[in-house]
């Protein structure tokens, strides 16, 4: 089977679009995902935004939220813009961390996000993480604890150092073995490439 890593930041607000039809897009065409979360923030400061690439521009932000929203209305999503912008994306990609090495991390993104951009829980609060992990038969308690043993942290710094080998430096990103590809619109080109063009 072909595989596909998607590499994504949970205060990505364009990677809601992606992590929205991946599943189904990749099933499709026989495309195994590699769900690949890691942290942006660390890259970001490299290239000397502190900020991301939107928060000092208030035009580009108004631009970003109705561009979010036309595509999702194109694309048959659901979508409620978010209350709050940035969220803290660290606790949710700690646990992301864990999950993509047991097996549960698309089903755990899919619904973080789904809670996110439609129902008004924001990524990075106990509301939106407790409701996640409890539906997928974890304890939040615990889980969070795991999140701040240092064994997790290093996983996730290696996850974002393995990004930034990769010349990765924004959320989505999709890589089919040498190829990378930015952004929501390059979702249907990534999984053409994976199936061989």
């Amino acid at each position: 089977m072909k595989t596909l890593q998607f590499w994504l930041e949970y205060g990505s607000t364009y990677s809601y679009l992606s992590v929205a039809r991946i599943g189904s897009l990749a099933s499709a065409r026989d495309i195994e995902i590699e769900w690949c979360p890691f942290y942006l923030l660390p890259i970001f400061t490299k290239l000397g935004m502190n900020y991301g690439p939107f928060l000092p521009y208030p035009n580009k932000m108004e631009y970003m939220w109705r561009d979010i929203e036309r595509r999702a209305q194109r694309l048959s999503l659901p979508y409620r813009k978010p209350s709050a912008y940035p969220i803290d994306s660290l606790p949710t990609a700690r646990i992301a961390c864990i999950a993509s090495t047991e097996g549960w991390c698309q089903a755990f993104t899919e619904e973080v996000f789904r809670l996110h951009w439609t129902e008004g829980k924001l990524i990075g609060t106990d509301e939106n993480l407790d409701t996640v992990l409890v539906a997928l038969g974890h304890d939040p308690a615990a889980m969070r604890a795991r999140a701040q043993m240092p064994e997790t942290k290093d996983a996730l710094r290696r996850q974002t150092e393995r990004a930034e080998a990769l010349k990765i430096f924004g959320s989505p990103s999709f890589v089919v073995g040498d190829e990378l590809f930015w952004g929501d619109d390059r979702l249907e080109e990534a999984i053409d490439w994976a199936s061989g063009h």
